[in-house]
């Protein structure tokens, strides 16, 4: 059909952001969606997070177990894991004779997916392009899926702005907001024992994978309140982390390796504090008035309102910080911010830009413009 169009899903994090698309696309027979979901979706290591989607009972058109055989590479071949997802997914849209996709995000398995549907001549439309975090591999990727897109839908004006820079032309690019945010549960009680961490491995620190989770880890112990810790996701370095809060973790920790997008915004609601890098304490903590310690460079460069405070893996520091946005100088102080990633009928917009058939000429020869005019 005309408007059939394949949405991928690996992650809990670019799920979160999947999820109210889907949602909407349910109440409508008119929507001609297919759901790919693989990656850490499928894997018990990571959660098994497939179970939110069943439960949010969305159907699931295709599975892509590619982890299985393939996350022995992460750590240390990340070349030859690249080299496997593109003959899966090359094979999978070859063989289901796909003419559009659409993904959320910056996950590294998007680079095998994206050539390959790029030289397949696939159209692609790609909402998160245009965002920064300096912090992370991520970040290339990132901006590698954005040069190779077709139709771009982005978070706000300075995300639409970068894209610009980079010669992507100003009318492939809509500014429609965070879907995310979209599944904001309300609570107004909030839980004084209560506090929430995530942390991922940070590629450019001056600490190793190793000393990041450890002080991560002592530092948290050494808290009176009760901590909800959730996982990482399945990149380079989460083996190490998993390993050490398997080992290192204390009473106070309570470990989750998928809570899902509803429960993990109704603990956001009631939460004291946000500790990580989570990219949560920076789309969606504002939301919730939500003090957030951003640890490390994994999110440097992103856009980020008062609730946040960025600080090192120094230990000293992350208490001094822990102290401050404890404080009710602090408190007063967010109490009234706004998120700068929110936009009004943002699943309304991705919808009706999904539905849209977009001509694309591979064969024209300015993909990209010059921002500069110097051509």
């Amino acid at each position: 059909m005309k408007n059939k169009i394949y949405i991928f899903t690996f992650s809990r994090s670019d799920y979160s952001s999947v999820r109210p698309i889907i949602k909407e696309v349910k109440k409508s027979s008119k929507q001609n969606f297919k759901l790919v979901v693989g990656g850490s979706h499928l894997s018990k290591k990571f959660g098994y997070t497939v179970k939110e989607i069943i439960h949010d009972k969305v159907k699931i058109d295709y599975k892509i177990d590619y982890l299985s055989q393939n996350q022995k590479f992460i750590d240390k071949n990340s070349n030859k894991i690249f080299q496997n997802l593109m003959k899966i997914f090359s094979n999978f849209l070859k063989r289901k004779n796909v003419k559009k996709i659409f993904i959320i995000g910056d996950r590294w398995e998007l680079i095998p997916l994206v050539l390959s549907a790029y030289n397949l001549k696939i159209r692609i439309i790609h909402h998160s392009g245009g965002d920064y975090t300096f912090g992370s591999k991520d970040n290339f990727y990132r901006t590698i899926t954005s040069v190779l897109s077709d139709v771009h839908l982005v978070g706000n004006k300075i995300h639409k702005k970068r894209l610009e820079l980079l010669g992507i032309d100003t009318k492939k690019i809509f500014v429609v907001g965070e879907p995310s945010l979209l599944n904001f549960e309300k609570n107004n009680k909030k839980s004084k024992e209560l506090i929430i961490a995530t942390l991922y491995p940070s590629d450019y620190e001056v600490l190793n994978y190793n000393y990041q989770i450890k002080n991560f880890l002592k530092f948290l112990n050494s808290l009176d309140e009760n901590v909800i810790l959730t996982s990482p996701g399945s990149e380079r370095g989460s083996e190490i982390f998993l390993r050490m809060i398997d080992k290192d973790s204390k009473k106070n920790i309570q470990f989750y390796k998928n809570l899902g997008s509803k429960k993990y915004n109704e603990l956001m609601s009631k939460a004291k504090i946000m500790i990580g890098n989570s990219s949560s304490g920076i789309l969606e903590a504002s939301s919730y008035k939500l003090p957030v310690i951003n640890i490390g460079n994994r999110q440097k460069g992103r856009l980020k309102t008062k609730n946040v405070i960025d600080c090192s893996f120094n230990i000293k520091e992350m208490n001094k910080s822990y102290e401050h946005v404890k404080s009710n100088r602090f408190l007063n102080k967010i109490k009234n911010i706004t998120n700068p990633y929110r936009q009004n009928n943002c699943v309304s917009k991705i919808l009706n830009i999904l539905n849209k058939d977009y001509i694309i000429n591979r064969n024209e020869i300015n993909q990209l413009k010059d921002p500069l005019n110097l051509i």
